[in-house]
């Protein structure tokens, strides 16, 4: 086991003796056969322990443990105690997933203060192989099918070569004291269910089972390479992203016999999923598909003429109305506006600046979103114009739509922000008293 625990990481360019390690340890049977390891194999390790306080006297006695343990072997010990639940109902997640993210974002603090290179886990090929099976049920295409990294970042899985059965016989060989979770018991967690209920199944059909899958997510990880590869190629010729705004041409798209996968490819880590694409698909298929819609939790998909349109949900807590009630006052506004007086007619041609009479009645200003009902008399035109309308000759997007500000005075649009300046703010004679307005647009 020692053997072939150096030769995983010595192939694999894993980490080497000049390297400090930080050993993610809860005291079980695999964190302890990895510190074990690493001891023997004289690597630089730290231990780190958290104690999620869920489980009462048990999670106390793991930390006792953990403690115990480092001194033993005479290594660093750090341990940190999280008030889980209160954690989870804040941030409205799984315990699990608060876990999660309590755990490795302390693992981030404690490597930049104490300059470690690397975090290591204790995950195995069960681990791994549950994994596969965890995403083959919720349908994560051949990206899941892989199982789990050796090397993700500054994470590193050194086990992931050995079973669960090599890790406890290594552990009665070199009678090792360990902990048990009576919590891995519980079959109400999925992976729990998978390894007491399904996987000894699936053992009875092939005995060698474990080594099977193992060989098998070695050949979807290449897969998955070629898919990658190939995904890269054609999102070239096929989508545009630039300032996180990604468009993917829905000819192009259509035309692909792979488009199920490629859509799957560029957009699963937007989260969203396999039933969310085929949708999108049958949507753009059947035609009349403009202004529909799809979202996640993290972003926004809209279909646009020619286009599929895909952004970051942006939070915006506005008020209704901005007043700006003098050429300085406007530090509060939501985006970088400038407004100074001139005394020159200088006029520009750019999107993002105006020039205006100044009057004495244009003050205070109003900056706010525009909102349906709305008209204006866009400049060089004589009647009103719904801003509907515009934005529709204009050919916006939804998402584009939802930028837009309006700049007022006395109830009237005086400029459609970065767009169109209104027809009544036209300077018709020589007064000597302007105001420059400049809008910073997003490039």
């Amino acid at each position: 086991m020692l053997k072939q625990f150096e030769v995983n990481i010595h192939k694999n360019q894993l980490f080497n003796k000049d390297h400090k390690l930080l050993v993610a340890f809860s005291g079980g049977v695999d964190s302890v056969v990895l510190a074990h390891l690493l001891k023997a194999a004289n690597y630089d390790f730290e231990l780190a322990h958290c104690n999620f306080m869920l489980r009462g006297t048990e999670a106390n006695g793991d930390t006792e443990f953990c403690k115990e343990f480092a001194k033993d072997i005479g290594v660093m010990c750090h341990v940190v105690h999280f008030q889980t639940k209160d954690y989870a109902r804040q941030h409205k997640l799984s315990i699990q997933m608060a876990a999660r993210q309590l755990r490795y974002n302390w693992f981030d603090e404690l490597c930049k203060k104490n300059n470690n290179d690397f975090i290591l886990t204790a995950h195995h090929a069960n681990d791994a192989i549950e994994t596969l099976l965890v995403n083959l049920t919720r349908g994560t295409g051949i990206k899941g099918l892989c199982g789990i990294p050796q090397k993700q970042n500054t994470v590193i899985r050194p086990l992931l070569f050995a079973t669960k059965q090599d890790i406890i016989d290594y552990s009665e060989k070199n009678n090792l004291k360990y902990r048990e979770d009576s919590s891995n018991a519980e079959v109400k967690y999925k992976r729990n269910f998978l390894r007491h209920n399904i996987i000894p199944e699936l053992k009875t059909l092939n005995p060698a089972f474990e080594d099977t899958m193992k060989l098998s997510m070695q050949y979807f990880s290449q897969a998955n390479e070629i898919v990658v590869q190939f995904s890269k190629s054609k999102f070239k010729t096929i989508c545009n992203e630039n300032n996180d705004v990604l468009k993917i041409d829905i000819h192009l798209i259509l035309a692909e016999p792979q488009k199920e996968t490629l859509l799957f490819d560029w957009l699963q880590d937007k989260n969203f999923k396999a039933s969310q694409i085929n949708q999108l698909l049958e949507t753009i298929e059947q035609g009349n598909f403009i202004g529909k819609q799809f979202e996640t939790q993290t972003h926004e998909l809209v279909i646009d003429r020619s286009q599929i349109i895909v952004q970051q949900k942006k939070e915006i807590h506005l008020q209704d109305i901005f007043v700006i009630q003098n050429p300085d006052d406007t530090s509060h506004l939501p985006i970088t506006l400038s407004i100074s007086k001139i005394n020159q007619k200088a006029v520009s041609n750019s999107k993002s600046e105006i020039l205006i009479n100044d009057t004495p009645t244009l003050f205070p200003l109003t900056l706010r979103k525009w909102k349906t009902g709305d008209k204006f008399k866009p400049f060089g035109m004589n009647g009103f114009k719904k801003l509907s309308d515009f934005f529709k000759d204009k050919k916006l997007n939804l998402f584009e739509k939802k930028q837009i500000w309006i700049l007022e005075s006395n109830k009237e649009i005086v400029w459609v922000i970065g767009l169109r300046l209104d027809e009544r703010q036209r300077i018709e004679t020589e007064t000597g008293k302007y105001l420059k307005i400049i809008v910073e647009l997003p490039t």
